[in-house]
């Protein structure tokens, strides 16, 4: 079996049936707004969903600092995403998230072993070893 770390990026996203949403109020701290369903990988790392409210306190602001944590059961990994928020449509509560940074944590995936990737892997690393003995001398 190999291991592999994952990669955190965006498109691991569609892994994931929901997310918890935070909003960052001025006080910077994580105020939790809800569990988000059906978000959508928009182009240049936005996100888009819909929230079912907002907390009366914060719905003044226009953009904001927030985050989504994504969790799935079965999966071997969960992933953090950072960034700034905003309403797109005040009364259907759809929001764009701008991806900053994300984060992935998580066990490892492990792979099953495969002999053919294992023959592969050992012919072409000892190609490339008879290659350089041919056109050095050695």
């Amino acid at each position: 079996m190999i291991n592999t770390l994952h990669t955190a990026n965006i498109d691991k996203v569609s892994y994931f049936d929901h997310a918890v949403f935070y909003c960052i109020n001025s006080s910077s701290e994580r105020v939790p707004v809800g569990v988000v369903k059906n978000i959508s990988i928009l182009s240049d790392n936005k996100l888009e969903f819909t929230l079912a409210h907002f907390p009366v306190l914060e719905q003044t602001w226009n953009i904001f600092a927030a985050e989504l944590n994504f969790y799935k059961k079965g999966l071997s990994f969960n992933m953090n995403t950072h960034g700034t928020a905003w309403f797109v449509n005040k009364d259907d509560l759809t929001v764009q998230f701008n991806v900053l940074h994300v984060e992935s944590f998580g066990q490892p995936e492990i792979k099953p072993y495969s002999l053919q990737d294992t023959l592969v892997d050992f012919f072409s690393t000892t190609s490339l070893f008879f290659k350089k003995m041919l056109v050095t001398g050695f």
